[in-house]
């Protein structure tokens, strides 16, 4: 079943995924804050990050990485459609 286990394995991947999520959802909530269009830069994220003072190098990697596919997600969208928001 695509590499779903029984036990303790199967929770730790539901884990993972929220975990993933809340990155996400962190991450345009960031975006958010900064602008509600696409078109975000990346210096905007890394400054919007240090203000509200999330220093620690592994989360602002991963907030990072959720922001970039975000905006790459919403570039996709607005070149096939009207512009969307986060």
């Amino acid at each position: 079943m695509c590499g779903i286990k029984e036990g303790g394995e199967n929770k730790m991947n539901d884990s993972l995924v929220n975990e993933g999520l809340q990155l996400i959802k962190e991450a345009s909530c960031i975006l958010e804050r900064i602008s509600n269009q696409p078109g975000v830069t990346s210096t905007e994220f890394k400054l919007a990050m240090d203000t509200a003072g999330i220093l620690c190098s592994e989360r602002r990697d991963a907030l990072f990485l959720a922001a970039s596919n975000i905006e790459m997600s919403l570039e996709q969208i607005s070149d096939n459609t009207q512009s969307t928001i986060h």
